[in-house]
């Protein structure tokens, strides 16, 4: 399960980070994450700052109780800074169940720089990491981990619109199905917004509910829908 929790659940939401950059109070997305149907915890994604300067901070919380118990226990913190629509830098501090990671990134002038992580080195400009809030990672065949910091060939397709539930209501969404160094399904509403994920791990099926009811004023000037994609190869 840790594995695919790293790879899948690191990171999350919705459009351009200028367009959501303008409103200057914090938003909020959030998720209630299910194994097997079952609550398993929560991922949030906050959002601050202004059209220069955005600030995203992710908080992933997830836990096996057995009994009085808890046999497994995940962590993820992940603070993301943003100018004019281009990742700045990252730093994340994960706990998988007793395994620490961390990795720290930033832009240079030439392109990205990681620091800390497994592909510490230069990267390319407009890397984008697994935190899948930004929906133009679904136009990209690599991504930057942000558990590891290890670099993540992806082929992405678009299967076709879905009534998915999001805060309790019925919503058109559309799917998408990622597949290469990581498996999952995304789905995003019309709007731009991110709705759900669902993946396998060990078994068991672990999916994101959204819980934040969709144009929260997360959208001020609106966005247009994600592209279709018929494929993206590695």
């Amino acid at each position: 399960m840790r594995r695919l929790f790293g790879l899948a659940l690191a990171g999350a939401l919705l459009m351009t980070p200028v367009a959501l950059a303008q409103q200057a109070a914090p938003r909020e997305l959030a998720f209630t994450v299910e194994r097997d149907g079952a609550p398993f915890g929560t991922h949030r994604i906050s959002f601050s700052g202004t059209a220069d300067a955005l600030t995203v901070n992710i908080a992933i919380d997830l836990k096996v109780d057995f009994g009085p118990l808890t046999v497994f226990r995940y962590t993820h913190r992940n603070r993301e800074a943003w100018q004019n629509g281009r990742l700045a830098r990252i730093e994340t501090a994960t706990d998988d169940d007793g395994d620490a990671f961390k990795i720290v990134g930033r832009s240079t002038p030439d392109g990205f720089r990681l620091d800390q992580g497994e592909a510490s080195g230069s990267l390319p400009k407009d890397i984008l990491p697994t935190s899948y809030w930004h929906r133009a990672a679904l136009d990209r065949s690599l991504w930057l981990d942000t558990q590891s910091g290890r670099l993540r060939n992806v082929a992405i397709q678009r299967i076709g619109e879905e009534t998915i539930t999001v805060a309790g209501v019925p919503a058109k969404a559309s799917r998408y199905r990622v597949r290469g160094d990581l498996e999952m399904e995304l789905w995003y509403l019309a709007n731009g917004e991110w709705a759900g994920l669902e993946f396998v791990a060990r078994g068991s099926v672990i999916r994101y509910q959204r819980i934040t009811p969709a144009d929260v004023a997360l959208l001020p000037d609106g966005a247009k829908p994600a592209p279709a994609i018929a494929s993206a190869a590695p």
